[in-house]
C-alpha cells in the first residue's frame, strides 16, 4: 500500500491499550470480499481521564494475499483524535517476521507542535538486514525520537474522517503513519467531495463522500452517513470495505 521511508521509526507506536480499564463505546466492523478479512475500530474513554479518548483498531485482512494482523490503540489528546500522547502496537507488520510489540509515550512538545517520544519494545533480527531499517531498529529497541505534529495512523482515519465538516471549502492536512511497514509520509490531505448515492445491501442511499490523497498512493475514498457513521471505504482502487457486524467479520477469517 505504501513505500518504506527513513522516518520509519518515527511513529512506530500508535497504540494498543488494555481494554479492561475502559468504558467501551460502539465497535464498528467492516468486511471486504476483496481481502477476505475485516477491520474494526472502537473509541472509548479512559476511566482515569475521560478527556483523553482511546481509539482501538483491529486489522485482520488479506492484502495481495498477505495477511495483515495487528491491534493498535491510540491514546489521544482530544476528541478530534489528531494528536496523541501514547501508542502501543502489537501484531504482524510483515509476512516474513513474527508479531512484534512497540510502545511509544510522548515526553514533551516543542516548537510547531513537534513532539519527542520515548519508544521501547522487542524487534526481530531479520529486519536489521533491511538497509532502510538498519540505522533505526534493533532488538530490545529503546530510544527517544522526534516526530512531526498531526501524525495519524492510516487505519485511524476510519474514525477521524466521519468527524470532518461536510464542507467543500476546507482541507484537512496531516501526516500519515503506516502501521504495516512503520513509516511516516508527510503532506496528506482529505477533502469533502459532496453528496453521492451508493448501493448498500441492495438499497440506494445518499452519503457524504471524502477523498484522501498523498504522495505515492492512489486516492482512498470514504462514504459517511448524515449520522456521521462511516459506511464504506475504497482503498488502492481495489479493496472495498463496507460496514458489517462482528459475526460476519469473524466468519470471513474462519472461511479463508
Amino acid at each position: 500500500m505504501i513505500k518504506k521511508n527513513p522516518l520509519i521509526l518515527i511513529v512506530f507506536c500508535l497504540a494498543l491499550s488494555g481494554f479492561s480499564q475502559e468504558k467501551l463505546d460502539n465497535t464498528y466492523w467492516y468486511t471486504s470480499p476483496d481481502t477476505k478479512g475485516y477491520i474494526s475500530f472502537q473509541k472509548s474513554d479512559s476511566s482515569n481521564n475521560k478527556s483523553r479518548p482511546t481509539l482501538n483498531t483491529n486489522v485482520k485482512a488479506f492484502f495481495d494475499n498477505e495477511l495483515l494482523s495487528f491491534k493498535l490503540s491510540t491514546f489521544c489528546d482530544s476528541e478530534k483524535m489528531v494528536n496523541s500522547n501514547k501508542f502501543i502496537f502489537h501484531g504482524t507488520i510483515d509476512g516474513t517476521i513474527e508479531p512484534v510489540t512497540f510502545t511509544g509515550t510522548k515526553v514533551k512538545t516543542v516548537k510547531n507542535d513537534v513532539s519527542y517520544w520515548h519508544f521501547n519494545g522487542d524487534f526481530v533480527d531479520e529486519l536489521e538486514t533491511d538497509p532502510d531499517f538498519k540505522r533505526y531498529t534493533f532488538a530490545k529497541y529503546n530510544a527517544t525520537l522526534k516526530i512531526p505534529s498531526r501524525t495519524i495512523p492510516f487505519f485511524n482515519l476510519w474514525a477521524v474522517i466521519p468527524k470532518l465538516p461536510f464542507d467543500r471549502k476546507g482541507t484537512f492536512k496531516f501526516n500519515i503513519f503506516d502501521e504495516t511497514k512503520l513509516y511516516v509520509v508527510k503532506k496528506q490531505t482529505v477533502n469533502y467531495l459532496g453528496y453521492t448515492k451508493l448501493n448498500i445491501n441492495g438499497e440506494q442511499i445518499e452519503l457524504h463522500k471524502f477523498v484522501h490523497k498523498g504522495k505515492g498512493m492512489k486516492p482512498a475514498y470514504y462514504w459517511v452517513s448524515n449520522e456521521r457513521e462511516l459506511i464504506q471505504v475504497r482503498l488502492d482502487d481495489k479493496y472495498t470495505f463496507k460496514i458489517s457486524t462482528e459475526d460476519v467479520a469473524l466468519q470471513t477469517i474462519t472461511n479463508k
